[in-house]
């Protein structure tokens, strides 16, 4: 409950990446199957992690706004915060990645070979 109160530094680093690679691989694990059904489902996919994404990214920012606050020495304090940007910065990145690969499915055709 402490880490969407206050937020965790490092919830952009994880949540980013973790999006971004599951897009990936539904990306590839879908495509027969949409071919087959007519049904865009990968886009759908590429919108949820995108906004997990984004809420890595949001936790991130709570823990950056909150780094100042805590009972932790200074120098721990500031390292607390600088991962917390990082975790924001690449938290924004990966979900305009992620974005960008479920936009793509919406102009290729996912039958063509």
């Amino acid at each position: 409950m402490r880490a969407l109160q206050a937020g965790t530094s490092w919830g952009g680093l994880l949540a980013g990446p973790l999006a971004w690679g599951i897009s990936t691989q539904l990306n590839y694990a879908l495509v027969e199957w949409q071919c087959q059904h007519q049904v865009p489902v990968i886009p759908f996919a590429a919108l949820l992690l995108v906004l997990f994404a984004i809420a890595g990214g949001v936790l991130s920012w709570r823990a950056f706004e909150q780094g100042g606050a805590s009972f932790k020495p200074e120098r721990e304090a500031g390292t607390e915060r600088f991962v917390a940007m990082l975790g924001m910065l690449t938290a924004a990145l990966f979900a305009l990645v992620t974005l960008m690969q479920g936009a793509a499915s919406l102009i290729l055709d996912e039958c063509t070979r």
